[in-house]
């Protein structure tokens, strides 16, 4: 039976409740070590948060459970005794919580309304269930250009980045990179010094990074944010690093690829990954000074023609590009005719919808089907409850796809199925556990 948990000396945390069952049992306070239980990994999470959905409970339920909730949890594959262990941490909670502040430190959980729309959006149950920060959380959802590439990136590498950097900001992109030597460092000191907005998504030592006096002149001027989903104190890490690479992109609306090795590195790693997932159009500079860069051409990158001169901004060159390539994975199911007798707003979400769906499949439905459904029904059922028909029809589905996609959505906690008459909707606490 759990324990009692209104003693963990936490009481006087702003945290929300979700947030410190989160990060009580995710977090990590630098003493672990020594520990009979580890914190839970990303995986055992969202095993944890699928066992929540389909109880129709929050992570805060777990912080004062009664006996028979906690003896469930056997059905997330986790061992009830780590959970509670874990839950009792407050007073190591309670003083990493008071350090991090101290230096100007904020925590989200992927409870909270604060946590960045876009990783909800693209990665759905797979977005970081902690992320650790410092400046204006709001700057997460700006989007903008994910600015990538080698640590020992050449002289013309680095003037590439700081021109690109540039342009951004003058079409007034953020600036999303990941805080290493090199290319982001480059980029991101480009981009404050234009005026433009800043996301540096760190793999390690956010708690030194903020304290550092230029990131300390971004983030009170409004323009910098840092954040990341690990531990502010823990030092760097390959794992880590390549974990980061995914919530670089997703935070972004384009990518650039300035210099890239070939079939190894955090940068070929993450292009690659992005590539399959298709989170975010992915360009690469046109260059033969890393083989990687025609080599991720060759995987799908499209090659940055972009030129400096002035003629045209940035964002006309993004957007002429996208409506260039833009051709839907799935083919419409109804001919030009049909669309046109739709109802108007049916009509209107029809021409203007694609989604990017991969062709791999392990069970007769592409892989990534499911979250690229996920983001199509949530804008369309922004403007209201729909029926499964409409929604197929919007997304250019076959009967056999809506039935399954919207039955995994519904029971995932996406989106909720009203009755009498049967139509789709947001649930009204859309907030991710």
């Amino acid at each position: 039976m759990p324990k009692d948990m209104t003693n963990n000396n936490i009481e006087h945390s702003p945290l929300t409740p979700d947030t410190e069952a989160i990060l009580l049992l995710c977090g990590r306070f630098g003493a672990e070590s020594g520990d009979q239980y580890k914190p839970l990994t990303q995986k055992e999470y969202e095993a944890l948060t699928q066992w929540l959905l389909e109880r129709k409970i929050r992570p805060a339920d777990l912080l004062n459970p009664d006996a028979a909730l906690f003896a469930d949890l056997i059905h997330a594959k986790l061992d009830c005794s780590r959970i509670d262990a874990l839950l009792h941490r407050g007073t190591a909670l309670a003083l990493s919580l008071e350090k991090w502040r101290r230096s100007g430190l904020w925590v989200l959980s992927r409870s909270d309304i604060s946590y960045p729309r876009r990783l909800k959006k693209i990665l759905g149950q797979s977005a970081p269930p902690l992320l650790f920060g410092a400046g204006d959380q709001n700057l997460l959802n700006y989007g903008g250009v994910a600015i990538v590439g080698s640590r020992d990136v050449s002289e013309s590498g680095l003037t590439f980045t700081a021109d690109l950097a540039r342009a951004c900001v003058k079409s007034d992109f953020g600036i999303v990179s990941g805080g290493a030597k090199g290319v982001d460092a480059s980029a991101m000191q480009a981009g404050i010094e234009a005026g433009g907005v800043v996301v540096g998504v760190l793999a390690a030592d956010l708690l030194r990074a903020s304290v550092v006096r230029e990131n300390r002149q971004g983030i009170q001027a409004g323009q910098l944010v840092l954040v990341s989903p690990f531990n502010p104190e823990s030092g760097f890490s390959v794992g880590a690093a390549m974990a980061r690479n995914r919530y670089i992109y997703a935070l972004a609306d384009y990518a650039v690829v300035v210099d890239s090795a070939e079939d190894t590195g955090g940068t070929w790693a993450g292009a690659i990954e992005n590539l399959k997932k298709g989170w975010t159009p992915l360009y690469i500079r046109d260059s033969n000074e890393k083989p990687g860069n025609y080599g991720l051409m060759a995987k799908g990158g499209i090659k940055f023609s972009y030129t400096f001169d002035g003629h045209e901004s940035i964002k006309s060159y993004f957007e002429s590009n996208e409506n260039n390539q833009n051709t839907p994975a799935i083919e419409p199911t109804l001919g030009s005719d049909a669309i046109e007798s739709l109802p108007g707003d049916l009509k209107k979400l029809t021409l203007g919808s694609s989604i990017q769906i991969a062709t791999d499949s392990e069970s007769g439905l592409p892989m990534d089907m499911f979250n690229a459904f996920i983001e199509g029904v949530t804008a369309i059922l922004n403007d209201g409850a729909r029926t499964a028909e409409d929604i197929r029809i919007i997304l250019g589905l076959k009967k056999d796809q809506i039935k399954a996609l919207l039955s995994s959505a519904v029971s995932n906690g996406y989106i909720e199925k009203q009755k009498t008459p049967v139509k789709y909707s947001l649930p009204k606490q859309k907030n991710l556990c």
